[in-house]
Formats: C-alpha cells, structure tokens, sequence
C-alpha cells in the first residue's frame, strides 16, 4: 500500500514541471516585447489596428484609457517646453541666435515651397465633378477670419496658456530667453529653470511610459469609427493627400540623405516613436518632448557614427528645443500641404482653380494656418467665393485630415531640426547627383501617381452622383394612414373638429414645388416632411387622409370655400396671412438663404471681394417672403461693409422656373428657405446652396387651418406642442431634411 507522500510526490514534481513552464514561456514572451518606446508604439499601433477592425463594439471600453492619456500628456508639454525654451535661448551663445535663425529660416522657406508645390500642382490631375450636398447645421457656422496679431500677442499670457495657443506661448518663452541672454546674472534665473526643467522631463518620462497603451486606446478607437461610404465619396480627396503624403515624406527623406550624413535607418531611429504616438493620437503637440528627447539624445550619436567625429550632446540640448518648438509655432509643412483642402473645394463643385488662383491663395492662407485648419480654409473659401457648406468636409474627414497634417509637420520638423543642427556642427554633405536623381525620381512619382489617380477617379465617379437619386427615393416613415390623392376641386363641406371626426376623413391641400415638405418621389408617391406631419395628425384624430397638390393661390381659394381643412407644404407664416387664415403655431423655424448657379457663386458669396454695378436678381415663389425692408436687409448682407449693392426681388410662378435655361440666366439667385433650397440644389446639382444671413433671417413653418372652429385650431397647436416635446418633429426633421437613418 502506497504511503501518501509517495502517491503525492510525482503530482507534486509534475505541477511543478507545469508552472515552470508557463514562467518560463512568460519570461520568453517578456523578453518578445521592444525595449525601445519606439519599437513599442508601433507594435501597439498594429494592435490596436487589429482590435478596432476585430472587436470595434468593444472599442468604447477604451474611452477611459484614451482620455486619461491625453490629459497628462497634455499637462506635461507646455510647462516642459516653456522651460526648455527659456533655458535653451537663454543660454545659447552669443551670435548664435542670429545663424540659428538664418539657418532655420532658410529652411522653413522651403518646406513651405514644398508643400506650395504639391497644393498648386497636385489638384490638375482632378477629372471634371459634379455635385451637391445635402442640409446640414453646420452651413450657418460663422468663423472669425485669422488674426495673427492676436494670436501672436494676445493680452493675456495665462489666458494663452489656459487656451493651448501654442504660437503665443513660444513666442513669449522665446522673448523671454533672447531678454535673458543680455542680463549679466541669467545664471541665477537660468539654475532653478534648469533644474525645473529636469523635473518636468522625468515626469515626462514617466508619461512616456503610458504611450505605447495610449497609442492602442487611441487607434482602436480610430479604426472603429472609420465610414466606409464617407470613404467613398471623399475618394478625390483622400486621393490627392495620399499622393501628397507620399511626395513629400521621400522628398524629407531625401533632402536628409542629400544633405547629411545620415542614413534611412538613423531617421526612422529619430521618428518612429513620435511618428506612431502623432498618427494615433493626431495631435503633434503631445510628441513634441518625446521628438526633442529622440533628437537630444540619438542625433549627436547618429552623426558622430555616420560622420566619424564626435559631437557635442549639451549643444544639441541648448538649441534643438527651441529650434522645434518655434519650427511648431509657425506654419509647418503640414499646414501649408492641408490647403490643398481648397482647390479640391473648388473641384468638388464643379469651379477648379486656375494655379495662379491657387498660389495667390497660397499668400493668404500659409500665414493664416496657424489658426487652424477650420479657420484658415473658412476663410480661404469666402474669399474665393467657394460655397462655405464645403465645409462640412472637414468634419466628416476630420480623423484622418488631422493625421495628414500632423504627421506631415512633423516630419518637417525633422527636417527642420537636423538640417539646422548639422549645418551648425559641421556634419554638412551635399550630394549633387543624388539630389538629381531623387528630383527626378519625384517628379516621375508625381507624373505616374497623378496620372493614375486621374483616370481611375475619372472611372469611379462616372455617373457616381446619386445625393438626387437618393432624396427622391425616400419613402414614408410609415406612422399613420396611407394618404388617398384626390385631383380637382372638392364639394365644400363644414370644417370644424366635430365635423371631421364625423366624417372620418382629414382634408388637406398641399402646396405644389413644396421639396422636401411635400413632393413626389421617384414612385410616383407624394411624401415628405409634411405629408408624415398629416398622416400623425389624421391617426391621431382617428381618421383617414385625403390630399390634393395646388398652386399656392388655388389652395387659399379652396379653403375660404371649405374645401380643404389645411393647407401644408413648407408654408412659411406672415402678418398677411395671419389676416387671410387661421394659423397653426409653428412646428418648425426655418432659414431664410440663396441658391445660386455655380457659375455666379463668387458674385453673391460675402467676402469674396467682387464688387457689383449691375443690380443682383433674385427669384422667390412665395410672395409672402417680400417685406418692405427685405431688399434693403439683403442688400446690407451681400455688401457687407462694402459698397452697397442694388437688390431687386421678382416672383416666379413655380421653383422649376429658377432652374430653367432661361431662369439660370435671368436670376442670380433663388430666395427660399436653407432646409428647402439645399434640396433643390441637390436636384439640381449645378447650382449651391449659400447662406449669405447666417441663421439672422428667420422664419416659422405653419399649417393653414380653414374655418373659425376654434376648438379645432386647438387641437392641431395642443398636437404640434406634443410632437416638439415628444421627438416627432426631431425625427422627421433628421429623416427628410438631414436624411439621416
């Protein structure tokens, strides 16, 4: 018989045995992971690309993670850099500050042409387009243009501080060190600032550490967000700031081949790890101390390796910080390559910019981008007269917009940073046949990828616009009964609540051109806003629907006749009206804006700089919109501090009359309502949709009600209030004016 020690020690050795294993394969899979930061955000990179293409429900789990990193990484970058620049400056050598900005200077001048280049030229390889865009809030943003003087020197450093403005604050800790250099005891300010200075770069370290796991939140996150029909119909764009991105990240790598001794391995050494934390997080600010860390401490061994002589670490320390962070706070290469936003605008409907046009943009705009991508391109398209809609492209693309313009920049900053500082130390190497080759290697890239993208979009986009196919298709959302459509004048019949429920049917008239409140779609069906709104109120009263379309007139004749128990159709409430009929409250507050031909865009869009001697014509199908001070209120909009400009209102039967042959010629534009007119311009895809008032000139949607009853008056305003409180206005407005899902 077995002793139980003896049955237990051959378990006992084999467990043992096992959980040596698993230690041992952990050890091995610890020993997998890079020990370099760089190494190890591209490898989360990868994994978080992989998880948020996988699991891309589980994503939101990682919202916390994400958030967490970007606040500390946020914190820690201005008070380190304030401190680098004020010591870097405030002990650079004297006459040192003069060739580091000439150098510097030099440089910077040409990444700017670089990235001019590619904006001017990239955009002829667009085949033609045509297009409109469907209502969105976002038309009535009103942006104020860039001031560079208040954002270089804003009254209040602390408030700079609290709002990121980056420029000020270099600005300033730059002022500060260049003062510094000229007071006989700056060692006494320069020690503790020093020593401050190595404070916040361990806590930056210790921020550091989390950027591989904040890099995994961050593209997860990314990646399950990614659209693939808004993919789809930006692919002109994507398109030309993928070539873009290609061009001018060989054109940086070559320009640090050429010019320095150093190798492709020795720059990715420099740039994989803010490269990876940028792409991920696509916000460069975040990456700059890891990028002056990466420089501070591999450039002088990179150059001594690949130059053969030795170089000192603490001058790279005095001068690469502040020579990236003033590289930061003016326009980077990034920047000026992300107005190529413009001349695609311009493309995108239907009005290319000639180069000259693009480059004097390029005047404007290159000093402007400080500001902001949104700021600078809002502005860019006022002035060139593009619709200012556009610029809801931004935020659809703002992901991976924010990606290209921020890696970009900081791979000019690279370029900035090691050209300076090899220049400065004497590592200089120029190398005219490589530099021939690698020109004509780009333009070759230029010509075959422009060329290819050209006749590829030209396929793709063939017969591709369907925005009108897709609002006429629409349907009902099916909430009440089918509506019955009637043709000609109905018997009068008594309207009042009790009359209808007797007789179980809701007479309404529809307006006729009434898009999107009442029209008929590609069935042959009359739907829309209005037609919903009716088929609620007649379920709602428990009784069927019948509807019948007339011009505006015929419809007000028909209910002093008791014909019809309302009128609807995008009716637009006013003082004579509300004499004529009984009006229901508002249901919904609509904007008064143009559409216009694409071809006379530029004349009508405020800030474009046209001036205007002929009178502008501009079209209306409801009289009812022409007050007495309506021209002169118009007319102050469009001139905007400018000379004022003569404005003259003609009524026109129906809408289709506008967009005739005749009307394109006669009119400059059409007065009606933004959630109306962007319809229209989406049926009829050469004219835009501007919104010169704002959201200043309003107006209320109504439903005219026949009779005196007023217990039915009632009723219908009790029902609006209901459908405002409860959603169903909210709903309807997504699924016909937004034509969200």
């Amino acid at each position: 018989m077995l002793r139980t020690g003896d049955a237990q020690t051959p378990s006992g050795s084999w467990l043992w045995d096992v959980d040596a294993s698993l230690v041992d394969g952990m050890k091995r899979l610890l020993r997998l992971w890079p020990s370099q930061i760089g190494n190890q955000c591209l490898v989360m990179l990868a994994a978080g690309t992989l998880f948020g293409w996988l699991a891309p429900e589980q994503t939101p789990w990682l919202k916390p993670l994400a958030t967490v990193f970007l606040q500390a990484s946020q914190i820690v970058v201005m008070p380190f850099l304030i401190c680098e620049l004020i010591v870097g400056f405030g002990r650079l050598r004297a006459g040192s500050l003069e060739v580091l900005a000439r150098r510097g200077g030099l440089v910077l001048l040409g990444l700017w042409l670089a990235g001019s280049l590619v904006v001017v030229g990239l955009p002829l390889f667009l085949p033609p387009l045509v297009t409109s865009e469907f209502f969105h809030a976002g038309i009535f943003e009103r942006t104020e243009p860039a001031n560079l003087l208040t954002t270089y020197l804003p009254d209040n450093i602390f408030g700079a501080l609290a709002a990121d403005n980056f420029p000020a604050v270099v600005l300033f800790s730059c002022l500060l060190g260049i003062l510094l250099q000229g007071i006989d005891e700056r060692d006494q300010l320069l020690a503790p600032l020093a020593v401050i200075r190595q404070l916040f770069g361990r806590l930056n370290k210790l921020v550091v550490k989390l950027i591989p796991y904040g890099i995994f939140a961050l593209i997860a996150i990314n990646v399950a967000r990614l659209n693939g029909d808004q993919f789809i119909r930006m692919q002109g764009f994507i398109a030309l700031c993928a070539i873009a991105f290609v061009l001018l990240s060989i054109a940086a790598a070559l320009c640090l081949l050429t010019l320095t001794p150093l190798s492709l391995a020795a720059i990715w050494r420099l740039i994989k790890g803010p490269l990876a934390l940028t792409a991920s997080s696509a916000n460069l600010l975040i990456a700059l101390p890891m990028l002056v860390s990466n420089l501070q401490e591999q450039l002088p061994k990179e150059l001594a390796l690949d130059s053969g002589r030795t170089v000192d670490g603490d001058e790279v320390g005095d001068e690469l910080a502040p020579l990236v962070s003033l590289g930061y706070a003016l326009p980077t290469l990034g920047q000026v390559a992300s107005l190529l936003f413009i001349p695609f605008a311009g493309w995108y409907v239907d009005r290319s910019l000639e180069p000259g046009a693009t480059a004097r943009m390029l005047l404007s705009g290159i000093p402007a981008s400080v500001s902001g991508i949104r700021a600078v391109m809002r502005q860019e398209l006022l002035q060139l007269g593009l619709p200012i809609d556009l610029l809801q492209l931004v935020y659809i693309n703002s992901q991976w917009l924010y990606r290209f313009e921020k890696v970009l920049s900081l791979e000019g900053l690279v370029v900035l940073a090691v050209l300076v500082y090899a220049r400065a130390v004497g590592a200089w190497r120029y190398r005219p046949g490589r530099a021939l080759a690698g020109v004509a290697l780009l333009l070759g890239l230029t010509s075959l990828l422009g060329g290819a993208t050209r006749s590829a979009l030209a396929n793709a986009l063939q017969g591709s616009y369907r925005n009108d196919e897709r609002l006429l298709s629409l349907t009902s959302t099916d909430t009440g009964p089918a509506p019955r459509d009637v043709q000609g004048p109905q018997p009068p019949q008594p309207v009042n609540l009790k009359a209808i429920k007797a007789r179980g049917v809701l007479r309404a008239g529809l307006r006729s051109d009434g898009l999107p409140w009442a029209y008929r779609n590609n069935k042959g069906q009359l739907v829309g806003f209005d037609i919903d709104l009716l088929r609620k109120l007649a379920a709602d009263l428990e009784v069927g629907l019948q509807i019948q379309e007339a011009p505006m007139p015929q419809l007000e004749r028909w209910l002093a006749q008791g014909r019809v128990d309302l009128v609807a159709g995008g009716i637009q409430g006013s003082p004579s009206r509300a004499i004529q009929n009984e009006l229901s409250r508002s249901y919904l507050q609509v904007h008064l804006a143009l559409v216009v031909p694409d071809d006379k865009l530029r004349t009508l869009q405020p800030g474009s700089g046209m001036r205007r001697t002929s009178p502008i014509v501009l079209a209306v199908r409801d009289e009812e919109l022409i007050s007495p001070d309506i021209e002169r209120r118009i007319s102050r909009y469009l001139s905007q501090g400018g000379p004022p400009v003569r404005v003259v209102i003609e009524t026109i039967p129906n809408k289709a009359a506008f967009f005739s042959s005749a009307g394109q010629q006669r009119f400059d534009g059409l007065l009606t309502s933004a959630e109306s007119g962007a319809s229209w311009a989406v049926v009829y895809p050469r004219t835009s949709l501007i919104t010169p008032f704002s959201n200043n000139l309003n107006s209320d949607l109504v439903l005219l009600i026949a009779g005196q009853d007023a217990s039915l008056r009632r009723y219908v305003n009790g029902f609006l209030s209901r459908e405002q409180a409860q959603g169903g206005i909210e709903t309807l407005y997504n699924h016909w004016i937004l034509l969200k899902d």
